[in-house]
């Protein structure tokens, strides 16, 4: 078994043995096994000294990949919610506001619109903060138990 610093990738000279790249050093089946494992535990492979396959840490997450994970929470949560109250999701629960055919539906629409935006704020608020380092970064569960609390009439 070979490992290429250059592709990052594994070669077997039974599958691959015309096209292993120049730079890839060779390592034993028991080395493939235990990085392999390692990278199912969580761990990377990443070229270590002289080219040699190494076990890291993940990176952290971009700042980008943060933000797409609190919204993509945050709004998983206040869909969790509508569906809870019997309504599709959020979206649909907030199209009521506007409905004065049913005064429940009307005042519950208007609850869900007015939830929605105060733990969009919220969300983004805290989100700028720990960009701008005055907060530590809370975790998902921690951030969606910070939210306001939905007040149904």
């Amino acid at each position: 078994m070979f490992y290429s610093k250059s592709t990052g990738g594994f070669y077997s000279t039974g599958i691959h043995s015309q096209n292993i790249p120049a730079d890839a050093v060779e390592i034993t089946d028991q080395e493939h096994k235990d990085l392999l494992a390692g990278q199912s535990a969580g761990k990377r492979i990443v070229p270590g000294q002289s080219g040699h396959p190494v076990l890291a840490d993940q990176l952290p997450p971009t700042p980008e990949q943060v933000a797409a994970t609190y919204a993509a929470a945050v709004q998983s949560h206040m869909d969790a919610a509508a569906v809870a109250a019997g309504y599709d999701d959020i979206k649909t629960a907030v199209t009521y506001a506007d409905e004065a055919a049913v005064a429940r539906f009307q005042t519950e629409g208007a609850a869900f619109r007015a939830w929605r935006s105060l733990c969009w704020d919220y969300c983004y608020t805290q989100l700028a903060a720990v960009q701008s380092a005055t907060r530590t970064q809370p975790t998902v569960a921690e951030l969606i138990a910070e939210l306001p609390d939905l007040v149904l009439p």
